[in-house]
């Protein structure tokens, strides 16, 4: 193996409240995400921080997941990295409706490309696997820098037509790289209202503005940049922006 990681376990939840979702087998209620992703500098190995969680559904007794982290080189191919920790099943406490797990891997390597894969299951009170997942997290680049994007400010104003507002919103980008194909989604009150106009590029450093319409604020206004998670950024968890109206 060309590479060494080191391993932290930063935190396992499982959590014993909220609802449980029925099973559907196109639609699993699982996701990976990247928190963070720190690009290899001189004398400094890149890391990356993963998040993974599930949430139980109709006949679970307990939950399980398993990370795997993936490397790649140029043109090649995604190879599984071997190292303490990785590859183990973590499981839920019996009971538990949501289980989430945060993992990061220090001791990436320049010039490399590096993905997760988190393999889910669930098992029934005989203590057998009834359903199954697998999901990809975002790409994590150690070759070149990335974006970052940023909910810079939201601004409200009245509408056109009665009881509705106008929300414009800055979108800027903090990182180090050209971020491409940007999408922006607004919820007013918990409800999504409206998806703008993608973004082509914003080179860093530069921003701009993105309208919406929709109905006034009673509570809460959340604008999300990159809903979708579509964009290695070098942090995510400042993609999204909420605001009381209260």
């Amino acid at each position: 193996m060309r590479m060494h990681v080191r391993l932290v376990t930063l935190l396992a939840a499982a959590l014993a409240a909220g609802p449980v979702t029925p099973a559907h087998a196109a639609d699993v209620p699982v996701g990976v995400r990247v928190l963070t992703c720190e690009a290899w500098e001189a004398g400094q190995p890149g890391q990356v921080l993963y998040k993974a969680h599930m949430h139980a559904v109709s006949g679970t007794a307990r939950m399980a997941l398993r990370i795997r982290l993936f490397e790649k080189y140029g043109d090649g191919t995604f190879k599984r990295v071997s190292a303490p920790g990785l590859g183990i099943w973590r499981k839920s406490r019996v009971g538990a409706t949501a289980f989430r797990y945060k993992q990061r891997v220090r001791g990436l390597h320049q010039g490399a490309v590096y993905r997760a894969v988190v393999h889910y299951r669930w098992f029934g009170s005989d203590g057998a696997v009834f359903l199954k997942a697998r999901r990809r997290s975002q790409i994590c680049s150690q070759g070149d820098a990335l974006p970052n994007l940023r909910v810079e400010s939201v601004e409200t104003s009245p509408g056109e037509v009665e009881n509705t507002a106008v929300y414009k919103a800055t979108i800027v980008n903090r990182g180090d790289a050209a971020a491409q194909n940007i999408g922006t989604l607004l919820r007013v009150d918990g409800e999504v209202v409206d998806e703008s106009e993608v973004i082509e590029a914003l080179q860093p450093g530069e921003q701009r503005t993105v309208e919406f319409n929709g109905p006034v604020c009673q509570q809460k206004i959340r604008v999300v940049v990159d809903p979708r998670d579509l964009i290695a950024e070098s942090r995510e968890r400042d993609n999204v922006r909420d605001l009381s109206c209260v």
